[in-house]
């Protein structure tokens, strides 16, 4: 990388840590640190939540994927416009009207500890296997354009996402992943128009050419549960997805950060189509790519768009799209470090080690735990990815899947009946997480697909465990835990709406409406292309 290249870098660095500083000089108390006060504008929420579910493994990954396989993996993210009807129109009041910090604190409120505790750990497992996959993955791509030591860029990425988050919190995280979403859109951008300009076509000849082949093809209609690209399956995805943004604390947490419902409702309907746009923007330009490459055979898929960054772009430009990878990197590393830290400090410390209860943890501290858990991520990242437990970080990673049924199934069950009580959701989610993972091996089931059949048992188990099992809350105390408890409540007091828009769960609007369109134009859109 040039002298130019690397100077355009770090500047970008350097503006993320001084807009972390910025934004956060302000912030007095936990409620400012996790949650910026309930103050943020709905726009740059929008941005930061599509900024972390785009990441540098996409941004590299997704045109290469798309080199062999056409567009069809855009039928893995299509049900995301769905799940977020869902969180709008039936889990967002809930949470909104409680006003945790942590969503899982509402899993303590509802049914009792151990299913907070079983909540608690899916998030961290979860959590940590994804952000140790998005720091390994692109530094693995910056060291191939930089010849940088890897060791070097994963400790240089976690540790500006980290001094930045510190400095800043979710304010932080909401602003440069707002910026960085944007600086995605330019990298990909520049990769799209230079690529067309290579093949020497035109647009209308490169994407005729594309289709010809079969590129823009996204629709498969064969019945098997293994083929994740496949229409069947895609259905399915809706449970991964409602579980990701209804019932994850990485997403809830930013969305909670907005001044109104109004502004969440906006938020959820803006970065529906944001991520979608650019996920399909990414496969798209994989497209483009087999016109560039000629069907060209390549090692790796990522080689495709390093080898086109180093060798078709000039000098300036390249600096751009290495700080474009930065982006997508650190865009998910600090929202799941801000996350991770709200959940330890609420839902571990000041749940099980506070000296006083009901106290909570000083700006400082809260600090401390960030910092700690920074380092641990960049221990995992780089132990765990040099063959030491490369094979355990493999094994964890791939059961992502089993524990996102288990966890979606509890929220469920606690938010959607009133027999459900600790013991028995507990049980239900430990026997959906065995039992889903026997399931999904015998029969190589999609991880599209694990979740519903995690989430179905743990329905059905966890309700009929409630029903055996003795115990619980009070009946009055459970129902206003309930969907259908706190619409009651809220029709009852005649507070319907806010700022113009309905906070009663069930109830649909504009916004609602408006992301099931969203929903169906997909296919309309897919359908005109192939």
């Amino acid at each position: 990388m040039s002298m130019i290249d690397a100077v355009i870098l770090f500047a970008y660095l350097a503006a993320m840590l001084a807009i972390g500083f910025l934004v956060g000089r302000n912030n007095q108390t936990q409620e400012d640190y996790f949650v910026a006060g309930r103050s943020m504008h709905w726009l740059p929420v929008a941005l930061s939540v599509a900024a972390t579910m785009i990441s540098a493994n996409s941004f590299v990954g997704g045109p290469g994927w798309a080199y062999t396989d056409g567009i069809q993996p855009f039928m893995q993210n299509i049900t995301v416009p769905l799940a977020c009807f869902i969180a709008v129109t039936v889990t967002v009041p809930m949470f909104y009207h409680l006003r945790v910090s942590s969503i899982y604190e509402y899993m303590e409120y509802r049914l009792g500890p151990w299913s907070r505790m079983l909540a608690v750990a899916q998030f961290f497992i979860n959590s940590l296997i994804q952000v140790s996959s998005m720091v390994f993955i692109p530094s693995l791509i910056i060291q191939t354009i930089t010849g940088w030591s890897l060791n070097v860029i994963v400790t240089l990425v976690v540790i500006c996402a980290l001094v930045y988050t510190i400095a800043g919190g979710i304010k932080a995280v909401i602003w440069t992943d707002a910026i960085q979403m944007i600086v995605l859109w330019g990298g990909m951008l520049i990769i799209l128009v230079s690529a067309v300009s290579r093949t020497g076509l035109g647009w209308g000849g490169t994407l005729a050419a594309a289709q010809a082949a079969g590129k823009f093809n996204a629709f498969d209609f064969t019945f098997d549960f293994t083929r994740t690209n496949a229409f069947l399956c895609s259905c399915f995805g809706v449970f991964m997805w409602t579980r990701y943004f209804c019932f994850d604390q990485a997403q809830m947490q930013r969305i909670l950060t907005s001044k109104s419902m109004r502004g969440i409702k906006r938020s959820f309907v803006s970065s529906s189509i944001m991520m979608n746009v650019m996920y399909f923007l990414m496969l798209f330009v994989g497209g483009i790519f087999f016109v560039v490459y000629g069907g060209k055979t390549f090692e790796t898929s990522n080689e495709i768009v390093i080898g086109f960054i180093l060798n078709e772009l000039p000098v300036g430009v390249v600096g751009l799209l290495v700080a474009a990878v930065f982006a997508a990197a650190m865009s998910s590393v600090d929202s799941l470090l801000n996350s991770m830290t709200t959940v330890f400090t609420k839902d571990i410390y000041e749940r099980h080690f506070a000296k006083e209860k009901g106290k909570t943890l000083g700006m400082h501290q809260t600090m401390m735990v960030s910092v700690a858990l920074g380092g641990v991520i960049i221990v995992i990242v780089i132990l765990g990815f040099s063959g030491t437990v490369k094979s355990v970080i493999d094994v964890v990673g791939s059961y992502i899947s089993y524990f996102a049924g288990p966890a979606l199934g509890a929220f469920l069950l606690a938010m959607c009946t009133e027999k459900a009580n600790d013991k028995g959701v507990a049980g239900g989610f430990v026997v959906g997480l065995v039992l889903g993972y026997v399931i999904a091996k015998s029969f190589g089931t999609s991880w599209l697909v694990n979740p519903a059949i995690g989430a179905a048992i743990t329905i059905v188990v966890g309700y009929a465990a409630s029903c055996l099992i003795k115990g619980g809350k009070p009946a009055g105390e459970i129902r206003r835990y309930t969907v259908k408890g706190l619409r009651e409540s809220i029709l009852a007091e005649g507070k319907e709406f806010e700022d113009g828009v309905s906070v009663v769960p069930f109830r649909m609007d504009r916004y609602s409406i408006s992301l099931l369109v969203i929903f169906l134009v997909q296919y309309g859109i897919l359908a005109l292309i192939r």
